[in-house]
């Protein structure tokens, strides 16, 4: 019996005016889990529909084995009419089984059904452990809220033995509750896995790392922690080839001149020489005076020509460094102005009680309190009021009762989308929009301290990536005068790729101020010093 597999044959493929360019990749997938990262739209996705057949490559060949199923990222492609049942492929499976059972023959029914004669009881188990009880099969998908439509494309894997699946962002709409039962599936799962993800939690279950970039495919034979280790030597090695190619081209340089100024010095005072000879012998041998001149532009047409190689060489070893070593320069930001002292009350939040409807509580005897530069992560499953508590902290709710301070008079809230920019206004606009008394000059310099220099600052929003976007909503934010003292994330990593995600957890470092956070992504909790966590866990609808 053939082992399943995925195998790709000097595969090429190219969308024009993007940076989508594969070549002549050869890649081979067996029963294992592989992790693809790379930045946002350097065809991770591509890579997906061109494995499950949805793209043709330009050239090459994707040899299959074994059967396969696809979760796409994206919700949007699936039929308005579908069912839930329909999404999970097993309302025809439900219908002929149903039909057997109040007494048909049919062979059709028989064939459909197949060996899935305990599939009520797969559903059922997958809906519980992905807590989908309350959702009917005959339920239109399209009304199904954003993580409730990835829990049941995940349930799905649970209900059917798939030799390979493909994953594009699974966790991203999962509350940490969910991620964790996700998590144990991966674990315990013995289809092949090929999983497009940020989530450093998810890549770490991972046997290899597939990283897609500029240069190619790379293959990583480890996790993620040990793919971020072998890129981080890989980066010194490289630094290390630059500043090595750079000396080298100095010293070159060096010696060139120094070759020519020699030559230049023989040659002159061979000319002072050759003239006190002439002068002695009181005649001009106009042939014997041209040939040394000849022979002089011969050596100078070598030493350049010599010079000329050598320095070529160098410069394109350098140049080769430079193109592949990922040129992230650090952050130099300045926010003390976003400095909130030890022991100042920033936030004072009691007995809060909440309801919409003034019947059911959403909320109900919560309080918090925050003293000084506090980062506080809120921790529940989606739909259980971490929202609406924000709402309330931003004056956008009343409670009906419960009082709620707070103690700054600047706060920033940004949300996954970076919604408080204008699409269609360039970064420079957006800084000056907000920050009305702020000159060209202010929103320039602020802008480049988060790496938005010239150019870069006067592109369109709407002409971003989700980084990018990010970044500049930090910059617009945090640089404002008066400046915010406690600022407001709202699942800021949702839609960024790994090396964006970097980056806004190195600009967090120079935040001096509080900070409340809304985040399931554990690592990017962790890693931007979160000092205190906060369960919200209320009447919650299993978003």
């Amino acid at each position: 019996m053939t082992t399943p597999h995925i195998i790709t044959n000097n595969l090429s493929f190219h969308i024009d005016q993007t940076s989508v360019q594969f070549d002549n990749a050869n890649l081979s997938f067996e029963s294992a889990k592989y992790g693809i990262v790379g930045n946002n739209g350097c065809g991770k996705t591509t890579f997906l529909k061109l494995l499950t057949g949805e793209l043709m490559p330009d050239n090459g060949a994707i040899l299959r084995s074994g059967s396969l199923l696809y979760l796409p990222q994206s919700h949007e492609s699936f039929d308005q009419q579908a069912t839930v049942g329909d999404i999970l492929s097993v309302s025809t499976i439900l219908k002929a089984l149903n039909n057997i059972t109040n007494g048909s023959t049919d062979l059709n029914d028989f064939d459909l059904v197949a060996n899935h004669w305990d599939i009520d009881e797969r559903i059922h188990y997958a809906f519980v452990q992905f807590n989908l009880e309350q959702i009917n099969l005959k339920q239109p998908f399209h009304q199904l809220s954003g993580g409730q439509k990835t829990k049941i494309l995940l349930a799905k894997t649970m209900i059917f033995t798939t030799d390979f699946i493909l994953l594009d962002e699974p966790t991203n709409n999962l509350d940490s509750a969910s991620r964790k039962l996700f998590y144990q599936f991966v674990n315990t799962s013995k289809s092949g896995l090929i999983i497009v993800s940020h989530d450093r939690q998810l890549l770490n279950l991972c046997d290899k790392i597939i990283e897609i970039s500029s240069q190619g495919f790379s293959v990583y034979g480890g996790n993620y922690d040990f793919y971020a280790h072998q890129k981080q030597i890989e980066k010194n090695a490289l630094q290390q080839a630059i500043q090595s190619n750079k000396e080298k081209l100095l010293k070159a340089k060096h010696t060139v001149q120094t070759r020519m100024e020699h030559h230049q010095q023989n040659e002159s005072h061979g000319r002072k020489e050759k003239k006190k000879q002439i002068q002695a012998k009181g005649r001009y041998n106009k042939i014997e005076i041209n040939s040394k001149k000849g022979q002089s532009q011969s050596t100078n047409r070598r030493i350049r020509l010599q010079a000329s190689k050598q320095l070529g060489q160098l410069d394109t070893a350098l140049s080769n460094a430079l193109e592949k070593v990922d040129r992230q320069e650090p952050f130099n930001i300045d926010l003390s102005t976003t400095n909130v002292p030890q022991g100042k009350t920033v936030l004072h939040l009691e007995n809060i009680y909440f309801s919409y409807d003034h019947y059911h509580s959403l909320i109900e005897n919560f309080s918090l309190h925050m003293i000084g530069p506090e980062r506080v992560a809120l921790i529940g499953p989606n739909g259980s009021g971490k929202s609406t508590l924000i709402n309330l902290i931003r004056g956008l709710l009343q409670p009906q009762s419960g009082t709620i301070n707070v103690g700054i008079k600047q706060v920033a809230y940004l949300d996954q989308t970076a919604s408080f920019l204008n699409q269609r206004q360039s970064l420079v606009d957006n800084f000056l929009v907000h920050n009305p008394n702020a000159t060209l000059f202010n929103a320039y310099s602020a802008l480049a301290q988060f790496k938005f220099r010239n150019k870069d600052a006067e592109k369109l929003v709407g002409q971003l990536s989700g980084g990018e976007k990010m970044r500049g909503s930090l910059a617009i934010s945090l640089m404002s005068s008066p400046a915010p003292q406690l600022v407001i994330l709202d699942e800021p990593t949702n839609y960024l790729d790994l090396s964006a995600i970097s980056a806004i957890e190195e600009a967090l470092q120079y935040y001096q101020g509080a900070m409340i956070l809304i985040s399931h992504d554990q690592q990017f909790v962790k890693n931007i010093g979160i000092t205190k966590t906060v369960s919200v866990a209320f009447e919650a609808d299993n978003a």
